[in-house]
């Protein structure tokens, strides 16, 4: 088999891998993206107010006790053998908060800074409590896996054919620094396939958790205004974002949220989970 037929099949295998991992729950209409873009653009960046550590922590304590019954209803009804989550308060003024492991949480000052209420931080904790229901952590970790694993099969395969076909053998060592490099761009490729749209599935479970802890989910939008109108210039193409472009996510924040405002008056007892799929 020639290299070109062999990237081609690795290609595959590689996309048939990855594949199936995800599903966008809603698509926003081309309007309602342009509204988010509009709104996005006339919202000026907010300035950061700081909050001290052990107010910040007070409320993390809170928001977390509020949204655990309808997470932890959520995880159980998905079939999770780990429905407990370990929030941590991080105070350095970096906006980020990540899921990682099998339970662990971590939330930085940033978020609290730049927050204007309650129901913004919720929405972060409960977007990062989405990512370990879904299962995300251990999805994107697979995928990095195979994306590299590839990646260094194909620079093998290609040094092969390279002394094989041209007579032109590579010194081991740099076929060794191809290789690590290959698989590192490869576990990235496998990381970036489908963390879109694990954001997304994020938002829309973490709205649903929101909405059946009784909070607002018009104020909890709040915080992905504030990230859509600090990421304006950002000229990154879609296929090497981690996360939906500012107008998408914001307009796929308010389709999932009018699904459950629907679901809500055609069945109020119901959690639901589901309504934004």
């Amino acid at each position: 088999m020639t290299l070109p037929r062999l990237a081609s099949a690795f290609a595959l295998s590689l996309v048939l891998a990855l594949g199936g991992c995800g599903e966008e729950p809603v698509r926003p209409s081309a309007e309602a993206i342009a509204a988010a873009q509009a709104e996005i653009a006339r919202t000026p960046p907010r300035q950061p107010r700081l909050m001290p550590s052990d107010e910040a922590q007070a409320v993390l304590r809170r928001i977390d006790q509020r949204i655990r019954p309808a997470a932890v209803k959520e995880c159980r009804a998905r079939g999770g053998d780990r429905c407990a989550w370990s929030v941590a308060y991080e105070p350095a003024a970096t906006f980020n908060a990540f899921a990682s492991g099998r339970d662990r949480i971590v939330m930085f000052g940033g978020i609290f800074a730049l927050a204007r209420s309650e129901e913004e931080i919720a929405m972060v904790l409960a977007h990062e409590k989405a990512h370990h229901i879904l299962d995300h952590v251990a999805e994107t970790n697979r995928n990095a896996g195979i994306g590299a694993f590839v990646a260094d099969i194909l620079v093998s395969v290609g040094a092969v054919w390279i002394a094989q076909e041209l007579g032109l053998p590579l010194p081991a060592a740099l076929v060794d620094s191809l290789r690590s490099a290959a698989a590192g761009a490869g576990a990235q490729a496998g990381v970036l396939a489908f963390s879109i749209e694990n954001e997304k599935e994020a938002d829309a479970l973490a709205a649903a958790i929101l909405h059946a802890s009784g909070y607002d989910l018009d104020a909890a939008r709040g915080m992905i205004v504030t990230m859509g109108s600090m990421a304006k210039g950002d000229r990154t193409p879609n296929f090497l974002r981690t996360h939906p472009a500012g107008p998408e996510r914001l307009a796929h924040w308010e389709t999932v949220v009018s699904g459950l405002r629907r679901a809500q008056a055609a069945s109020p007892p119901q959690l639901l989970a589901d309504a934004a799929r």
